[in-house]
């Protein structure tokens, strides 16, 4: 988005107003081309399923389908929308470890491919199968030590301990649920080890975005080496291997493949299991900018500057664990000074950067980058209502979301007396 042109910026803020998210429709596209492409030149057997929670606009999503993706869902209200946008079952995976029967029901009746999260789970899906009276493909999520250091890991079934291959084993033995794949999904969000005594979580939440290539062979070989003692010890053969997403950027994301595919092929051959991966950030993140006005701005008491936007954390939530990527929308040539970019909102939390720019003055307008991933599903009216996010394609624009007025927020609130 850095080649946006300050006219024509101009000419959309007017019309459309201030803050203002815009979308690159010819970049999402091609960052979906281009992670399957890097990927399938390793490991042909690749599918992409795009990660719903990092973004789910129906016209993004329309657009990110278009170009070969299929959906990646973690709850039945994003299994909704994919059914919604004509997504057929056989290309949604559904993760999450809130999965309802009713919505359990609908996948295996639409042929998704369910990862089990726990055990409840797989109780409802035992029910499923003998009210169906037959069996039932499932996924088993997996969680190893891959060197993150985190609390124990609340997802899936744990591979140190065993615990995952004798739930593949039970599943198997039943002989209601056959079991095709396995999955293990690298999270961003972590929640570190604390102290002694209590602790409040936010705490000891960090984000690791990206997490090293290493990681990911980590991941790799410790997956495909279960696939293959499942093949050996229970005869089950394993027709998918789902390593998730927390990818890197495009431009970042070549060590990756290699690390990723080559434990795949030396484990289980050219000619293995289906790789599925999820990203989400990676395909959305660098294809949306948000335009934000200054409406103000001071000295602070160490001497610094700072400046208040008409944007704020409310709309870009992902400013709580770093600062944004900030530059002017017309470069000055004014000298460059530390600066706080503070939001609207009555909180003191309410910053959106500390950076190095130029000097701003009230009516600039500044470009926050690379602001695709999880900040628009995020976002909320607190204080401020949600704006319009445009669509930018073929050289023009158009509303996907209009902004949020007061009347969207009572028509939540309308009740009907009984």
């Amino acid at each position: 988005m850095k080649d946006l042109e300050s006219r024509y910026v101009d000419s959309l803020v007017e019309r459309y107003g201030s803050p203002l998210f815009l979308v690159s429709a010819e970049t999402l596209e091609n960052n979906v081309k281009a992670f399957k492409r890097m990927f399938r030149e390793k490991y042909p057997k690749t599918e992409v399923a795009y990660a719903y929670k990092a973004n789910y606009l129906f016209q993004i999503l329309k657009i990110i389908h278009k170009a070969g993706a299929w959906a990646e869902v973690a709850s039945g209200f994003e299994y909704d929308i994919a059914r919604r946008l004509g997504v057929p079952g056989g290309s949604i995976v559904f993760n999450g470890p809130g999965k309802t029967k009713e919505h359990l029901l609908a996948a295996v009746s639409q042929g998704a491919l369910i990862n089990v999260d726990n055990e409840e789970e797989i109780r409802l899906l035992v029910e499923i199968s003998g009210e169906l009276k037959k069996p039932i493909d499932i996924g088993i999520r997996i969680n190893a030590d891959v060197g993150i250091n985190q609390r124990i890991d609340r997802f899936g079934f744990n591979l140190e301990t065993g615990e995952a291959f004798r739930i593949v084993r039970l599943c198997e033995a039943a002989g209601f649920l056959n079991v095709i794949c396995l999955h293990l999904h690298l999270t961003s969000y972590i929640v570190e080890p604390g102290g002694e005594g209590e602790y409040t979580p936010a705490q000891n939440i960090k984000l690791i975005w990206p997490k090293s290539a290493g990681m990911y062979e980590v991941a790799s070989k410790k997956i495909s080496k279960l696939a293959k003692k499942i093949k050996k010890e229970l005869g089950v053969e394993i027709k998918y291997i789902d390593l998730g997403g927390g990818f890197p950027s495009i431009k970042d994301l070549g060590t990756y493949v290699s690390k990723v595919t080559g434990p795949l092929v030396q484990e289980l051959g050219e000619d293995g299991p289906v790789l599925l991966l999820e990203p989400g950030r990676a395909i959305v993140k660098d294809a949306v900018c948000l335009i934000t006005t200054i409406l103000a701005s001071r000295k602070l008491e160490n001497g610094q500057k700072a400046v208040t936007a008409d944007a704020g954390i409310n709309i870009l939530p992902t400013s709580y664990w770093s600062s944004q990527e900030v530059r002017p929308l017309r470069p000055s040539g004014k000298k460059l000074s530390n600066t706080t970019i503070y939001g609207p909102l009555c909180l003191q939390t309410d910053i959106v950067s500390r950076t190095l720019i130029n000097k701003l003055e009230r009516g600039d307008k500044i470009v926050v980058e690379n602001v695709g991933a999880y900040n628009i599903p995020q976002g909320s009216p607190f204080i401020y209502p949600r704006p319009q996010v445009v669509m930018l394609e073929g050289g023009q624009g158009r509303v996907i979301r209009r902004a949020e007025t007061i009347n969207d927020i009572l028509e939540l609130e309308k009740v009907t007396n009984t």
